[in-house]
């Protein structure tokens, strides 16, 4: 089996990129795979492990018809931008990390070059009068980022796709609705452990490394902020625990794209030497923070039809989450995660569910224990990797 992986490589950074990495020395145990990255910048070069090879995306054009099986990963950040037009050119198995790529493809037009002829036909070929009426705000600059969600801009790759993967039943769904005649497959966000010169660090050690207090609760988001992870009911959140429990602690991992929000609602609410920022972090660095955190709070709304790597890890490692009950975050088992309404007070809530774990140990553990279980079945990366094995065999005897 010959397969083709086309997709954001590590240093890249992007979810997507340590999705791949983590799979592909999975599926090169079973099948023959390369795979298929620009370089990542002048100075920087691809890095995966041992033994895999990476060619370069005019490479791959020539090569196409060598491959059993194809799959174009597809995400809605700028480093998947170089994906989208292979995909379309060249239809195969078509990945959706998300189910909206609207963000991505008004980066790759009218953000970058101004380029409002190549907007107005991906808007007009899909919606008609609607996708000319919007190209007309944007170009008037009257539309707000929230009509991005509402027109997914999906249609043009999923309608010509062989087959297409996503990560839940909301993503599956909501893209039948582009593409009703394309089969669709299911293949959970997987969930990977820390990397290997981690072992024998537990809570303790890695609470001294990151200079936390031993008796501390901490909170921790990781990935990155944007305003669709309601930064505000967080922050609010964790005020009024903090109130409650002096010796909390909110531990921010990843970038901020919030305009500088996050820091602006840590000193409005007095939280200085009660929050630490870490922005974006190496894989390393990641879990050891996931090692210290008691539970972890993973909002959003809008969604982009997404899963959350972050969720999955924090799985992994035995964590309660607290998300919102919406898409794919909906479909999580109630039993290790405490679920927020997107159209009830976020804030309120989340107080009540971090209060709640705060004040109760045992639940803590409970939830932890049944969130490593489902982890390391529904979630287990070779199971993840053979679901994608079954699909290159279909692909490949159609």
């Amino acid at each position: 089996m010959r397969i083709a992986w086309v997709s954001p490589l590590p240093p890249m950074p992007s979810g997507i990129a340590d999705y791949s990495n983590d799979l592909a020395p999975l599926l090169a145990e079973r099948a023959s795979i390369e795979l298929v990255c620009p370089r990542p910048g002048r100075f920087r070069r691809t890095r995966v492990p041992p033994g895999l090879p990476v060619i370069r995306p005019e490479e791959f054009r020539r090569r196409f018809r060598r491959y059993d099986a194809v799959f174009y990963h597809l995400g809605n950040g700028v480093d998947n931008e170089f994906v989208y037009p292979l995909a379309v050119s060249l239809p195969a198995v078509h990945v959706f990390h998300d189910v909206v790529l609207h963000h991505m493809l008004s980066h790759m037009t009218i953000e970058t070059t101004g380029d409002f002829p190549a907007y107005l036909a991906l808007l007009t070929e899909e919606y008609g009068e609607l996708g000319e009426e919007l190209t007309r705000l944007r170009r008037r600059r009257v539309a707000s980022e929230y009509e991005k969600f509402l027109f997914p801009l999906n249609g043009a790759v999923a309608g010509s796709a062989k087959a297409i993967v996503v990560h839940s039943e909301d993503s599956r769904e909501r893209l039948g609705r582009s593409a009703p005649n394309v089969p669709a497959t299911v293949i959970p966000h997987h969930a990977t452990g820390p990397p290997p010169r981690l072992a024998g660090i537990d809570r303790e050690e890695a609470r001294r490394r990151l200079r936390l207090p031993g008796d501390a609760f901490v909170v921790g988001h990781l990935g990155f902020m944007t305003f669709s992870k309601q930064p505000r009911a967080v922050l609010k959140a964790f005020a009024r625990l903090h109130e409650a429990h002096p010796n909390a602690f909110l531990l921010i991992v990843g970038g901020d794209f919030t305009g500088g929000l996050v820091s602006r609602l840590i000193r409005a609410h007095g939280l200085e030497g009660s929050v630490k920022t870490t922005g974006f972090v190496d894989a390393a660095r990641y879990f050891t923070a996931l090692r210290v955190i008691d539970v972890v709070v993973s909002l959003r709304f809008p969604t982009a039809g997404e899963s959350s790597g972050t969720i999955s890890r924090a799985l992994t490692e035995g964590k309660p989450v607290v998300t919102s009950n919406v898409g794919s975050f909906a479909e999580i088992p109630d039993d290790i995660t405490l679920k927020v309404e997107v159209d009830g007070d976020q804030e309120a809530e989340l107080t009540g569910h971090l209060l709640r774990l705060a004040g109760d140990p045992t639940l803590v553990a409970q939830m932890g224990n049944r969130a490593r279980r489902y982890a390391s079945t529904i979630l287990d990366p070779e199971r993840c990797r053979d679901l994608y094995l079954s699909v290159a065999e279909r692909v490949a005897g159609a």
